[in-house]
């Protein structure tokens, strides 16, 4: 008996169980719901928020906060930039100690003790990394001529300068549009009794004698991940300076014009907002303007960022990943033999994301800085209001190839759209990104100031994201030829260009929203092939050969997070599921159902799986900006479903 006689039964055996799995665990809506969890900014952020704005908690809401702040906490007594950080940073373990202070936490407390101490030993909050440092300016426990400008007078710039914010990435424009707020009024909480006592325990040096200026670049190594550039050095004293000469009247214009764009940003999201960061600080932005009736919805919203766990709760970076996991499951289940697909599943998935297109424009959107939405899926949910490239092709992929599974197509005017939102999205280099074009030009990433996020000023082009929409696109000019074919056409042949443009001399493709080369190479592949390049091309056979052989012993692909920071892959000591569904995928999109290579992909998987279905526990799989991790626990299912699939239905 070969082995693929073998081999098939058991795929078989094991997609069925992971399908039990996913119609038990299913939410009523169609999605499926997994935790969005991992940096250890977000909860501190999200405590600190509830103090300020004198937010109402409860006792049991309030332990189970100060459970969630310890939960990361390390033997050293820091406190890292993500769950599973090796080491501390002076930046998380001050806000949290902040947090845990402001929630009641006695400062005697042995774990407070801890974390004080190692804070001690590194120096004190003046070594923290510039975010950190201007979350305790505006608690009061830093002071703000410490702190890197962030000039309000940035919005009132014509947009052809190159920071003006509309230059700037989505992502990190609507954390900066707050920032640059708080720090044009140098709004700080009044210097209430317990403030003082954690400003006596954070600066055992004094307060008062610390010259603050000159602590402003400077950094424990633990929050110097990203240097700073020569150019921004010289030039943000040279801000300081020329903010002496800026008149009250202009400040307070552009304040105005700040906040104008904070309340857009919330009516547009009906106050889910983008995300956390952004979330929590526009809350106590209206907060201090005195706007009730906005920080009562400020405060109905915020919560859906939290995720409770058994024993302590937690802050998500998105209030949810709904639609990009359900996405996902819907692929591998569309690919499966059909008399294995449970419909009503398909039908039911299918559903939440036609809810959640984004299906309205917003008004005026280059007066506040933002791209054209409608057509696209976001992340989370429609409310969230921002379309994302790669979670738009996704979505398109996962609804055109449900269509044997529907009583009904789904209305061509929702594949219209989501294609003209996609072709509208693509950059001058043939890529994509994520939730932005690139406006701006690429080298104004040397004013990244945030010592511990890379690559954040400019949504640049991805890999992985490119790999994803054309996919996506070959689809649509297969089963759609009349759509936009001129316009599919080109932007397939300016992807490809892309692609080839940026796959390194290894074979592989960099990721930036996964670890790192394995995940960018298996997105790569696969869009290649799709879009038409041959399976004989040198390019697909040097990214083959890459996955070739990064595989394990043990069957498995896998690669360590520090791959992302140090820039080269670096394998990990074991298989792991994820990495390895997405490289079976890949060697199947891109070479026969035969490879070796293939087989014991597959069994890896197979041998891994739980009697239930479901797939153990894993390490973290996502991460952003290169340096933080951050959870796609569905990734344990949803890729190995299409492993799974993709070999069934491979001829």
């Amino acid at each position: 008996m070969s082995v693929q006689d073998t081999l098939r039964p058991a795929v078989t055996e094991s997609a069925h169980r992971l399908l039990g799995f996913l119609q038990k665990t299913q939410e009523a809506d169609g999605s499926w719901l997994v935790p969005y969890t991992g940096p250890n900014f977000l909860l501190p952020l999200y405590a600190i928020t509830t103090y300020l704005t004198r937010h109402p908690v409860s006792e049991r809401e309030r332990s189970r906060l100060v459970a969630g702040l310890l939960k990361p906490q390390l033997p050293d007594g820091s406190i890292g930039l993500h769950e599973e950080s090796v080491r501390g940073a002076v930046f998380t373990s001050s806000i949290s100690y902040a947090a845990l202070r402001l929630l009641g936490e006695k400062s005697d407390r042995p774990e407070l003790v801890k974390l004080r101490e190692w804070i001690h030993r590194m120096g004190t909050p003046v070594k923290a990394a510039a975010w950190g440092k201007f979350i305790l300016s505006i608690l009061n426990l830093y002071d703000w001529s410490g702190v890197s400008p962030v000039p309000p007078e940035l919005y009132l710039l014509p947009k052809w300068f190159p920071l003006q914010p509309i230059n700037i990435s989505g992502y990190v424009r609507v954390v900066y549009l707050p920032m640059a707020y708080f720090y044009g009024r140098r709004w700080q909480a009044p210097l209430d009794p317990r403030l003082q006592e954690i400003r006596t325990e954070l600066f055992p040096q004094g307060f008062d004698r610390i010259h603050w200026p000159r602590h402003r670049g400077d950094l424990a190594p633990t929050d110097h991940i990203v240097p700073e550039s020569f150019l921004l050095r010289i030039s943000l004293p040279l801000v300081r300076y020329l903010e002496k000469w800026i008149p009250s009247w202009i400040r307070q214009k552009a304040i105005k014009l700040a906040y104008e764009h904070i309340c857009y940003e919330d009516d547009q999201s009906d106050y889910v907002r983008q995300a956390p960061v952004n979330a929590c600080y526009n809350t106590l932005v209206h907060f201090i303007e005195n706007q009730p009736e906005r920080l009562r919805r400020s405060w109905e919203e915020l919560p859906c960022y939290l995720w409770e766990h058994p024993d302590h709760t937690a802050c998500q970076g998105f209030t949810s990943s709904k639609v990009w996991d359900t996405a996902f499951t819907l692929q591998g289940a569309n690919h499966l033999p059909r008399e294995m697909v449970p419909q009503p599943m398909v039908r039911l998935g299918c559903r939440y994301l036609v809810e959640n297109q984004v299906v309205d424009e917003l008004p005026d959107p280059r007066r506040y800085h933002r791209l054209p939405r409608k057509g696209g899926w976001p992340f989370s949910e429609r409310r969230n209001g921002w379309s994302i490239a790669d979670c738009t092709a996704e979505s398109l992929l996962a609804l055109v190839e449900a269509e044997p599974f529907l009583p009904q197509a789904v209305p061509r005017e929702v594949i219209e759209n989501g294609v003209r939102f996609i072709l509208s999205y693509q950059n001058r280099d043939g890529g994509w990104g994520s939730c932005d074009r690139v406006v701006g030009p690429l080298w104004i990433e040397i004013f990244n100031a945030s010592h511990v996020f890379a690559d954040i000023m400019v949504d640049h082009s991805f890999a992985e994201c490119t790999g994803s929409v054309l996919s996506a696109l070959a689809l649509i000019r297969k089963t759609f030829p009349d759509l936009e074919s001129t316009r599919v056409s080109q932007a397939l042949r300016e992807g490809i260009r892309y692609l080839t443009q940026t796959q390194r001399a290894d074979g592989s493709w960099e990721a930036v929203w996964g670890i790192c080369f394995n995940y960018g190479t298996s997105f790569a592949l696969p869009g290649l092939r799709a879009a038409g390049v041959p399976h004989r091309d040198p390019r697909i056979l040097r990214g083959r050969d890459f996955l070739l052989k990064q595989q394990l012993p043990d069957g498995g692909w896998g690669e360590d997070p520090e791959s992302c920071v140090e820039r080269r892959p670096i394998p990990s000591a074991h298989g792991l599921v994820e990495p390895t569904a997405l490289a079976v995928m890949a060697l199947l999109a891109s070479g026969p159902k035969e490879d070796l290579a293939v087989q014991r992909g597959l069994e890896f998987l197979c041998k891994a799986q739980k009697p239930d279905g479901d797939f153990p526990a894993q390490p973290i799989p996502g991460l952003f900006y290169r340096t933080t991790l951050i959870r796609y626990d569905h990734y344990k299912r949803a890729f190995p479903l299409k492993a799974f699939a993709s070999y069934l239905a491979a001829r």
